[in-house]
This record gives structure tokens, C-alpha cells and sequence, in this order.
């Protein structure tokens, strides 16, 4: 007989336990659609782990999870403390060129959808704050200026790189890519918080726009 995620934690610690068990013990229990280890591994596919580490706003979680209160309550009281006991011991990246982007966000190489995710910069170039903005279709996804530049805003940030995926694993730039790409380096004049650069991620590599001289419109 197999032991449930609360039963391991007791008896295994936390370490023998996969990403869906640890889930499932902050969900704590079931919806009426779902039990609780199908909400997690549900969870944990369709949308990977970077939402949850992102997400800041209860009712937001309710809506893209499909769950109650006290459920979004937990996994967002989870990730915050989590955050904040990680920020005071870590080493900021440097995010200085698109190859350590890619190694940063690699997290996102095998997820079904298309995810916005912005990377905050400090004056050298160091990682400050890292938010996933839009999360899509199997194919595109949609994103408003002032999503970007909100946190940027709220971080004191001196610039920013936005990071996409392409699950077909094509990295190359869609004309949609690119006309996000040229508005975005617009308002970022308008704010005086330049794009330092767009990558886009697949399986198959990445495509910096900074690198292939496309960043200015």
C-alpha cells in the first residue's frame, strides 16, 4: 500500500517527496470536481511551477487554478514566505547576456503553454525580481504594456529583459513577437525603463533580439 504525500513527509522528510506530493499538502483537500492528488498533478502540468511562484493575488489564483479560497489562500501565504526567506541569502543572478537567460529560465523549456515571464534588473544588470506576466494558449499569448511595467515600477528597476517560450520548440520570432517586441521598447522610453533585451526559449535553443540587432524598432 502506497503512503500519502503526509504520511512520506512524516516519515521521509520533505526530499523523497515530488513537486505534485508538496502540492497536495498545502491544497490539504479536495474540490468537488477533483481529489486532491488530481488538482495537483493537473496543476503542475497544465501550468508548470512558475505561476505559482508568482502569483501574489488570491482571487487571481482562484481563477486560473479552478480552486476555493482557503486553497489559494495557502499556496500564495506558501510562496510568499518562501520568497522572502530565500531573498535575504541570494546571490543575484547576472543576467548580462542571453545565454544566462536561457540558463535561468530553462524551468520553462518543457511547458504546454506559452508564458510572458519579466526579469527586473538592477543598475549591474542583476536579477532583483522575476514575475511570470501572461500565460497563453498551446500556441500565443496576450500582454498589455502596463503589465509589464507595473512591477518594474513597483521593484525601482532599472531595466528589464522579457523571456517567452515557443512550445512547437521553434525559437525564431513571430510578426506577433515582434510588434510586441517594438511596443514594448516604446513605452519603455515613455518610462525611462529600457528593454535590455526579448528571448525567446524552446527545446531547440533560443533567439535574443538583442543579439540579432531586431530590439529597436
Amino acid at each position: 500500500m502506497s503512503l500519502l504525500p503526509r504520511e512520506k513527509l512524516q516519515l521521509h522528510g520533505p526530499k523523497q517527496l515530488n513537486n505534485s506530493d508538496l502540492i497536495a499538502i498545502i491544497l490539504g483537500h479536495a474540490t468537488r470536481k477533483e481529489n486532491v492528488f488530481d488538482l495537483s498533478k493537473r496543476i503542475l502540468k497544465e501550468y508548470g511551477s512558475l505561476p505559482l511562484q508568482s502569483i501574489q493575488n488570491v482571487t487571481e489564483c482562484q481563477k486560473l487554478f479552478e480552486i476555493g479560497q482557503v486553497q489559494a489562500s495557502k499556496i500564495v501565504a506558501c510562496f510568499e514566505i518562501g520568497r522572502r526567506f530565500f531573498s535575504k541569502n541570494h546571490i543575484k543572478n547576472k543576467l548580462n547576456n542571453a545565454n544566462n537567460v536561457f540558463s535561468h529560465v530553462k524551468d520553462m523549456l518543457d511547458l504546454r503553454k506559452e508564458y510572458i515571464r519579466g526579469l527586473y534588473l538592477n543598475t549591474r544588470h542583476e536579477l532583483i525580481y522575476d514575475e511570470v506576466l501572461s500565460i497563453g494558449t498551446l500556441e500565443s499569448t496576450s500582454l498589455h504594456p502596463r503589465e509589464v511595467f507595473y512591477p518594474a515600477i513597483q521593484r525601482y528597476a532599472y531595466t528589464f529583459i522579457l523571456v517567452h517560450n515557443h512550445p512547437s520548440g521553434n525559437p525564431e520570432p513571430s510578426k506577433d513577437d515582434f510588434y510586441l517586441t517594438r511596443e514594448i521598447v516604446k513605452a519603455g522610453d515613455l518610462f525611462r525603463i529600457p528593454l535590455l533585451d526579448h528571448v525567446i526559449v524552446s527545446k531547440n535553443g533560443y533567439y535574443s533580439f538583442q543579439e540579432n540587432g531586431t530590439l529597436s524598432p
